[in-house]
């Protein structure tokens, strides 16, 4: 066990400081338990006042995990690219971003509650995506998931169905969002109703993204 350990404190050492702060430091812990405790603070009144709260969030780097692909990519002497990403998710091995499940759980509570998920992942993994997250128990059957077709289907098209009914949201109707959760400025509408702190909360990511 001590070898097993050190080596893994060798192999983590060498991490690039980006992977190495998600993967060991409290910082990170921190930082994103106390953004979803302050978001549940922020939004609850508001989720009184509604029938069906509903809230909008992106998976990876918010709810989902991801930073052992990324150790793997290291190890590997590897860059993203679509094909290992695909593999990743279909070994249904992301964990939790800290906080999310507590969270989760806590405005499921909430009658009428819903989520609806709006994540980059390609359309085609739903099914290993979803596995994975009934696994972390954090699945509901009301759950909707919006995911990605093609290189046109943005999250502002994506956004559009869900406050208009339209296209994958014919069945479900439109929807006023309360909230916003995401790790990049993509995952939030450029609308001045939504603010920081208030009803668009940020997870810090600094492995990947677009600056």
């Amino acid at each position: 066990m001590v070898y097993i350990l050190l080596f893994i404190s060798i192999v983590n050492a060498k991490l690039p400081n980006d992977v190495r702060w998600v993967v060991e430091s409290d910082e990170y812990k921190y930082n994103c338990i106390q953004t979803y405790q302050m978001a549940y603070h922020a939004i609850i009144d508001e989720c009184n006042k509604v029938d069906n709260p509903t809230i909008i969030m992106d998976l990876d780097e918010t709810v989902l995990d991801n930073s052992q692909y990324q150790v793997s990519l290291f190890e590997l002497k590897e860059t993203y690219n679509p094909e290992s990403w695909s593999a990743w998710v279909n070994q249904k091995e992301a964990k939790l971003v800290p906080g999310a499940k507590e969270f989760i759980i806590n405005f499921k509570k909430i009658k009428g509650s819903k989520i609806i998920y709006i994540s980059n992942r390609m359309d085609k993994n739903l099914i290993p995506t979803k596995e994975n997250m009934k696994s972390l128990g954090i699945l509901y059957d009301d759950d909707l998931f919006l995911l990605r077709l093609d290189k046109e289907d943005t999250k502002v098209v994506r956004r559009n169905e869900v406050f208009n009914g339209t296209g994958r949201m014919l069945d479900h109707g439109s929807h006023k969002i309360i909230a916003y959760f995401g790790d990049a400025m993509g995952d939030f509408p450029n609308d001045p109703y939504y603010n920081w702190t208030v009803n668009k909360f940020i997870f810090p990511n600094p492995m990947y993204g677009k600056w």
